[in-house]
């Protein structure tokens, strides 16, 4: 019966006071700390404390189960697990995307973009300057506008360079330094994972010790992904990637160290295993400074070495305005200062200047049900040799007059020539040539009709040289062009009688066979009463293949031949492709590898980006004779059998005995090329010194210089701007700016975007997660006014059982009086 004595009672009661003061405790503490960061809310969890069995006086064999009170069995923290492992899965996002676009942002800005001083306005002030001397030849500032305007070019893309060095060396080092954050968190977590272990061995829940467990590796979340393992024994183990590398209260030890063969390029590792990083700050930072800044300095300097190289050939085969040097570059050379195999292969021009092999053979673009060569009318076409006075014109259906051969089959026509390369054929009325099919030109002569001769004289400069052709005779058609054609000394202008007109045409010692780019006096009208027309000319700017690859006996290829790049078949057809033709297929084939083609004619090979500028990163493989008349080997005896040009296992030793009359270009294998770019210091020191003139092919097959004015030069180089040689033949140098800024735009324009989605989704869910673990006051002071109210109950409870005790010892069993 002691189950329902006063004093069971008065325990009850107590029981009651001591679990609410316990309760009240938990929300004085619960409100002490509604602003400490990492802080979970704690709530006291109250249950029945064991029930005792009662007999009663009624029912003696059957006990009543009796309630003894409550207890604070725990005091638990209220946290969803899952929202712990989102919010770090958000919070490694944010910080990922956030160093991102911050760096993004910064690397625009340094390349100016958009902007006055970016490098596109800086590219174009250069072909501006080119353009300013092509429209005034003489004028000796626009060539010192030219040499500075590269200059600036140069010292800005050096600085940019610069510039993304320095950002990656920072990171680099960021890199090191935060290992030591993390080492901080993970020995932390350690700690805290051994003083957890022991308050769970005692039955207690370290609630304060979880939280600051949680709150470092919130923290460490910042800058990796993390796997949380939750153990029996309350303590956890921390995974990185594929390893683990904290356990309980023993955790591995990362360590800063530089990577073997990459410099001073930091990587982190444990225990001689280098760590990967999937996501957050240090997944940004490896990133930026392995993938991202190489990326751009990589477009530097694929930008500038083949601007360097492209404007260097160029230019070499240019003479100054005196026309006696030639051969100078432009820019000073970038060949690989380092010795050794790791230099890299980016480029061979062949020993050969195609364009000065004899032009013979020409295609028709159209296609003829019979052979058109019989619509050929008497005096449709005119043949022209600056060495000789006569004018031989064509006879009707009779090509071999002018030197021709035509052959049809197949519904295709062929023409060959008996001549040499500068053969100058006209077609004064476009009658033939064009209707024909056949490539022409157009250039501007001077038609003067019978009614309109003039007697007199005429001088005119031609390459700085002045030639006069005294007495005209403008009596009648034949003496007036005899008066000319026969003029001692005049080896540039012809007169063709055509009807009842004459053509006064310029030879093959005139640049482009152009009257325009002969400067003419004529006191008389001689000449300046006649009317500017355009002509057809024959065009030999773009002969076709079997002009140049011969088989092993030296006769031309006609027909259907390929070489292979990288696995890919470049098919041709040496009869109605040209050398043009030829490097846009090698260009268009996305092999790696680019071709171009020099004013002159040299056939030259490039390695693009995607082989790292290195032709040993690619297979070339074609027939002997193709290569030996490209001009990129030298091979006696030729066998028209396969060969393998350059391969993966080429060595330099194979290379330079293969191109031993090539010229090679090497580089050094590294980053930061752009670097070499720097205008020669004769050109800076006296930009008068400016190749300006390609020259003119004579007659006997070579060039020679036109004259100071004659600007040529400046004309192919002003032209190469949307040449497609960058990006693996994708991209002109224009085009290839362009496109960088523009994917430099859209990379900082998403990882904007993302940085906002990733922060959007984190403060989601890190609101999600403190509305069930962070304190509301409200919250708290609802349960302070229950705690308090229950404490007063069983302190009054326990008053009541008092006084029943008092009425006991006092009253009860005392007879009243």
């Amino acid at each position: 019966m002691s189950g329902i004595s006063l004093h069971g009672l008065l325990n009850t009661g107590l029981l009651g006071v001591y679990t609410h003061k316990i309760a009240m405790s938990v929300v004085g503490h619960n409100m002490s700390n509604v602003n400490t960061e990492g802080y979970s809310r704690q709530r006291a969890v109250i249950v029945t404390t064991p029930p005792l069995g009662i007999p009663t006086l009624a029912q003696p064999s059957i006990p009543l189960q009796m309630g003894t009170g409550s207890k604070v069995a725990d005091i638990k923290r209220v946290r969803d697990a899952f929202l712990d492992v989102q919010y770090r899965n958000t919070n490694n996002r944010k910080n990922y995307w956030d160093n991102i676009y911050g760096n993004m942002h910064y690397i625009e800005q340094l390349f100016g973009e958009p902007g006055e001083n970016g490098i596109r306005v800086l590219f174009d002030n250069f072909w501006s300057a080119m353009e300013e001397l092509k429209s005034d030849p003489n004028n000796e500032a626009a060539k010192g506008q030219i040499v500075a305007r590269a200059d600036e070019l140069g010292n800005t893309m050096k600085d940019l360079d610069y510039r993304l060095n320095q950002l990656q060396e920072d990171i680099n080092n960021e890199i090191a330094t935060r290992v030591n954050e993390m080492n901080n968190y993970l020995k932390r977590v350690a700690d805290l994972n051994n003083k957890i272990r022991s308050v769970e061995i005692s039955g207690s829940t370290p609630n304060d010790l979880l939280d600051e467990r949680d709150r470092v590796i919130d923290q460490l979340s910042n800058l990796t992904n993390i796997k949380v393992t939750q153990m029996p024994s309350g303590e956890i183990s921390l995974g990185l990637g594929d390893r683990t590398i904290l356990h309980g209260g023993v955790y591995e030890e990362l360590y800063a160290e530089m990577i073997p063969g990459k410099g001073e390029t930091y990587g982190i590792f444990s225990n001689n295993s280098q760590v990967e990083f999937a996501d957050g700050k240090m997944k940004a930072l490896f990133e930026l400074r392995d993938e991202i800044i190489p990326k751009y300095r990589g477009k530097l300097d694929e930008f500038a070495v083949n601007l360097v190289d492209t404007v260097n050939l160029i230019h070499k085969e240019g003479w100054d305005k005196t026309g006696t040097i030639t051969g100078s570059p432009f820019f000073k050379s970038i060949e690989a200062v380092k010795s050794g195999e790791d230099a890299r292969f980016f480029r061979v021009a062949g020993f050969k200047d195609l364009f000065t092999n004899p032009i013979k053979y020409f295609y028709s673009k159209n296609t003829f049900t019979s052979d058109p060569s019989t619509n050929i009318k008497d005096n449709d076409l005119y043949l022209i040799d600056s060495n000789s006075n006569t004018i031989t014109n064509s006879t009707a259906g009779n090509l071999s007059s002018i030197g021709l051969s035509g052959k049809y089959e197949n519904g295709k026509f062929y023409i060959e020539s008996d001549g040499d390369v500068n053969k100058t054929i006209y077609d004064v009325d476009g009658s033939y040539l064009s209707k024909m099919g056949l490539n022409t030109s157009s250039v501007q002569a001077i038609k003067i009709n019978k009614e309109g001769l003039k007697s007199g004289d005429i001088s005119f400069e031609v390459g700085g040289t002045n030639i006069s052709i005294n007495s005209i005779d403008g009596t009648d058609l034949n003496s007036f062009a005899d008066s000319i054609n026969n003029s001692s000394g005049n080896d540039y202008i012809r007169a063709i009688v055509k009807g009842d007109n004459v053509y006064i045409v310029a030879t093959d010692k005139v640049a482009e066979k152009s009257m325009q780019n002969l400067v003419i006096k004529d006191d008389k009208g001689v000449l300046s009463n006649g009317e500017k027309v355009s002509v057809d000319v024959l065009d030999t700017s773009n002969p076709t293949l079997n002009n140049f690859i011969k088989d092993k006996n030296g006769d031309p290829v006609n027909g259907t031949e390929s070489i292979e790049i990288n696995g890919i078949k470049i098919e041709f057809d040496t009869r109605t492709d040209s050398l043009k033709d030829l490097a846009e297929k090698i260009n268009k084939s996305n092999t790696g590898v680019t071709a171009f083609i020099t004013p002159h004619g040299k056939f030259v090979l490039r390695a693009g980006a995607s082989l790292n500028f290195d032709l040993k990163n690619s297979k070339i493989s074609g027939k002997d004779n193709i290569f030996q008349s490209l001009g990129l080997i030298d091979k006696t005896p030729i066998t028209e059998n396969e060969m393998t040009l350059v391969s993966t296992d080429s060595k330099w030793e194979d290379i330079n005995n293969m191109f031993n009359k090539a010229d090679i270009l090497r580089l050094d294998n590294e980053i930061g090329l752009v670097n070499r770019m720097e205008v020669t210091d004769g050109l800076k020191d006296n930009p008068s010194n400016l190749s300006v003139d390609l020259g003119i092919l004579t007659n006997s097959n070579k060039y020679v210089p036109v004259g100071p004015k004659n600007v040529s030069v400046w004309d192919v180089l002003s032209g190469i701007k949307d040449l497609a040689v960058l990006n693996d033949g994708k991209d002109g140098f224009s085009g290839f700016l362009a496109n960088t800024i523009a994917e430099m735009g859209i990379e900082g324009e998403t990882a904007e975007k993302m940085k906002g989605n990733a922060e959007a989704l984190h403060s989601q869910i890190d609101g999600e997660r403190d509305r069930v673990q962070g304190v509301s006051i409200d919250e708290e002071v609802s349960n302070m006014i229950k705690y308090q109210k229950a404490f007063n109950a069983s302190a009054r409870f326990i008053t009541a059982i008092d006084q029943m005790m008092e009425k006991i010892v006092n009253s009860l069993g005392t007879v009243g009086r």
